[in-house]
């Protein structure tokens, strides 16, 4: 009851599981890794976290938990990996991934992809981290992008679609064909006045 504190309450699962799968369920029933690198875990105490894999933690949580509580389950999830999508795509916002890894594909699909004046071959990754901060240039239409450091996402990763470099004269093609065509007219209108 400590660790889940509405499971004598809820009747299915899938209650449970929605207790995990937004920003704030997340940081109510979710424990933090502290700025130690730690996880403070009730009745556990605190666990190292900084330099172990997801399953390595899980393990180190579980044989604590074997010798504290009778018949404990322990799954480690990453619970706060969001990337923030920006530029030419269609639904730009911060996007939640709640599976292990996501790469800029499967980002940029969760923005609902690219406008039609993005730029594919140049799109930029934006990666924080205590040396500052890391920028990868990414060709979609690239086989080379897979082995890209900046392909596959970390939390807090900023995506940027830039815009195509002939987008104001797409943008602005209507306006010059209307003005062309209406001058095109009050010249005729201007030649048939004057004969």
């Amino acid at each position: 009851m400590l660790y889940n504190p509405e499971s004598n309450m809820e009747t299915n699962s899938y209650a449970s599981y929605q207790k995990f799968t937004s920003p704030s369920g997340a940081y109510l029933y979710g424990f933090e890794i502290g700025k130690d690198e730690n996880l403070n875990l009730p009745m556990l105490g605190k666990v190292k976290a900084a330099g172990f894999s997801q399953s390595e933690i899980e393990q180190i949580i579980q044989k604590k938990a074997d010798e504290t509580l009778k018949d404990a389950i322990v799954k480690v999830k990453l619970l706060n990996f969001k990337v923030t999508v920006m530029g030419e795509v269609k639904n730009p916002g911060v996007y939640y991934n709640y599976s292990n890894s996501i790469n800029v594909i499967e980002a940029l699909a969760m923005a609902n992809g690219n406008t039609d004046f993005a730029t594919i071959r140049n799109v930029m990754v934006v990666r924080s981290s205590s040396e500052g901060n890391k920028t990868f240039m990414l060709d979609l239409t690239s086989k080379d992008i897979y082995s890209s450091a900046g392909f596959y996402l970390q939390p807090n990763d900023n995506i940027i679609v830039r815009p195509d470099k002939h987008k104001n004269v797409q943008l602005n093609s209507q306006a010059y064909s209307l003005i062309l065509s209406s001058a095109s007219v009050l010249i005729a209108v201007l030649g048939f006045v004057l004969r």
